[in-house]
């Protein structure tokens, strides 16, 4: 983790650091500007893989040491948020804010609007709340949404698969008094880490995948201790950016 390069950003610079990333002008005024390093970083992009991890941020990545994510990551923005939670965050990727469609701000129809093709890949609530009326496709599961993401990862500007088990795991471990959230939030990062590391070996060139956690749906009550608890309590949501 030392040698990762680390730089502070606001969650709602990320879309039109995205359409930048893809020669797409974001609407000026209407948005927040994007990340100049990261587009000074990565030039020549033709496709963005998303990848968005709940439950997972600083605390996970620095305490887990997911592998892949690890070995690889390039560039990892610490964002800031005044919500760091799911929906919060996908709001703020999506309008560029918290309000809805500001000024007629959303960031799949700009880029399907310029031309480019974009697919969104996740659970059907949030799918018919954020796609906008494009093109998505919902599944009931993380494995589901991994087995669609080859699919989609090489044949979309840009491609963004959401992975939530957390939520309804943790709920059915709760009833059946078995494994602790702590086991099982790095249970799944650890397999989604294998999973991310499929996806990318199958890339093609002048792509960027880019990694972001947030806070799940709902602050959870865990059983860290000491410094431990300390630190993650202030852990914050992240981007982690890696080019193929």
């Amino acid at each position: 983790m030392s040698e990762l390069q680390t730089i502070k950003a606001y969650l709602n610079q990320l879309p039109a650091t995205l359409l930048k990333l893809l020669d797409i002008e974001p609407p000026h005024g209407t948005i927040p500007e994007p990340v100049q390093y990261i587009l000074e970083l990565y030039q020549g992009i033709e496709r963005i893989s998303i990848n968005l991890i709940d439950n997972f941020g600083l605390f996970e990545i620095t305490y887990l040491k997911p592998q892949f994510m690890i070995t690889n990551s390039e560039v990892m923005l610490l964002l800031s948020t005044k919500n760091p939670y799911t929906l919060g965050v996908l709001h703020q990727i999506i309008y560029g804010g918290f309000n809805i469609e500001s000024n007629g701000f959303h960031l799949l129809k700009a880029i399907n609007n310029a031309g480019k093709t974009s697919c969104f890949i996740g659970r059907k609530k949030d799918l018919d709340r954020y796609d906008g009326g494009t093109k998505s496709i919902p599944k009931d599961t993380d494995m589901s949404t991994w087995v669609e993401s080859a699919k989609a990862i090489n044949t979309h500007h840009l491609s963004w698969m959401h992975y939530l088990d957390f939520e309804n795991l943790h709920k059915q471990q709760q009833r059946l008094k078995q494994r602790t959230p702590e086991d099982l939030i790095e249970k799944l990062i650890n397999r989604t880490d294998k999973w991310i590391l499929g996806n990318y070996k199958q890339l093609r060139p002048n792509s960027l995948m880019i990694i972001i956690g947030d806070h799940g749906r709902v602050k959870l009550d865990l059983e860290y201790s000491g410094k431990i608890a300390q630190w993650r309590e202030a852990s914050v949501p992240i981007a982690i950016l890696i080019r193929k």
